[in-house]
């Protein structure tokens, strides 16, 4: 229920922002941004699956780069890696939430 409720301002904030930047753009650029926005969209795909743009016949290529695998090696890694985090930090008494940590004299306790 709460995320629910917590959903919509963004979602409309993200919108008003798309039809603000469009309206900026328009108006600073006029027919050359009428141009771009006929043959693209904000939805992701959109216009490759409607057949305002292709793609190159290379295009996994763009993906297989260094800095992309990168970070889905880490993403992985750190997903692999989670039980162990908790574990770890399920160990730190550096907490101050229990006896002996570090924030027992800001919590007067």
């Amino acid at each position: 229920r709460s995320r629910a409720l917590a959903l919509p301002p963004p979602c409309r904030h993200h919108l008003f922002a798309v039809w603000h930047g469009d309206r900026r753009l328009e108006a600073e650029h006029g027919d050359a941004f009428r141009a771009v926005k006929e043959r693209t969209s904000v939805w992701p795909f959109l216009a490759i699956l409607d057949g305002r743009q292709t793609l190159p016949p290379d295009y996994y290529k763009e993906l297989v780069r260094a800095p992309y695998v990168l970070i889905a090696a880490g993403t992985l890694a750190a997903y692999k890696a989670h039980p162990y985090m908790q574990a770890g930090a399920a160990l730190v008494r550096n907490t101050g939430l229990v006896p002996g940590g570090v924030l027992d004299g800001l919590l007067g306790e």
